[in-house]
C-alpha cells in the first residue's frame, strides 16, 4: 500500500454505493442482526460461527473489528442497503420496522479479508443475510468486495469455497474469477486488482 494509512471508515468513504448498497465499518447497531446470521443455517453452514451465539458475543465480536481493522491484517465490513438509511443516520439498531411490526435489517452482507501484506493479496470471505438471497445482491456484494481490495492497493483475492457450496462456486464463476489449481476439498477462486 503506498497511500498513507486511513481508517476503514475513511476507505469505505471512498467507494460509491452500487446500486444503493455501501460498505461501511460494522457497528454495534448490527449486533442483533449479526446473531441472526449466526443462526441462518446457509451461513453457519459455510462459514465459522460461534458454537453459541448471542448478543453479547456479536458485540464484542464487532468491537474487535475495529483493532483488527485498524491493524489491516484483517478488514471486516458489512454491505448496506442505502433505501433503508434514513440520511447517512442508521436507523435504531440497524434496522427499520416495516408494515405489521416486520423488520428488516439495513445489513445486506459481510466481507471479510485476510490480508497478506507480503503478498499484497487477502483471502475474501463473505455472507449474504436471507432476506437479501435471491435478488442478485450477492453480485453487488462481489463487486464491493473488489472495489475494497483496489481501494485498499491489493494485488488481488482469493476465494477458497466449499465445492459443495453450489450458490458462491456458482457467484465466482459468473463474476468470471478464474478457478486455479488446489490440492484440497475446497475450490480456489482469484481476482487480480491491477
Amino acid at each position: 500500500m503506498t497511500r498513507p494509512p486511513r481508517s476503514i471508515t475513511e476507505v469505505c468513504a471512498a467507494l460509491p454505493a452500487v446500486d444503493h448498497f455501501q460498505l461501511r465499518p460494522w457497528s454495534l447497531g448490527y449486533a442483533k442482526t449479526l446473531v441472526t446470521a449466526w443462526h441462518d443455517p446457509e451461513i453457519a453452514r459455510w462459514n465459522p460461527v460461534p458454537p453459541n451465539p448471542n448478543l453479547e458475543l456479536a458485540q464484542s465480536w464487532i468491537s474487535g473489528t475495529a483493532a483488527q481493522n485498524e491493524a489491516s491484517i484483517g478488514i471486516d465490513v458489512v454491505l448496506v442497503s442505502t433505501l433503508l438509511v434514513e440520511g447517512e443516520r442508521e436507523l435504531v439498531e440497524g434496522e427499520r420496522e416495516l408494515a405489521e411490526g416486520e423488520r428488516v435489517s439495513a445489513l445486506a452482507g459481510e466481507i471479510g479479508l485476510q490480508v497478506d501484506p507480503s503478498q499484497g493479496i487477502a483471502e475474501v470471505g463473505f455472507w449474504l443475510a436471507k432476506e437479501f438471497r435471491g435478488y442478485g445482491v450477492s453480485k453487488i456484494l462481489i463487486r464491493a468486495a473488489q472495489d475494497l481490495a483496489s481501494e485498499l492497493e491489493l494485488r488481488g483475492l482469493v476465494a477458497l469455497v466449499d465445492a459443495e457450496n453450489a450458490a458462491a462456486n456458482g457467484l465466482l464463476e459468473v463474476m468470471a474469477w478464474p478457478e486455479l489449481p488446489t490440492k484440497s476439498e475446497r475450490r480456489a477462486f482469484a481476482y487480480r486488482t491491477k
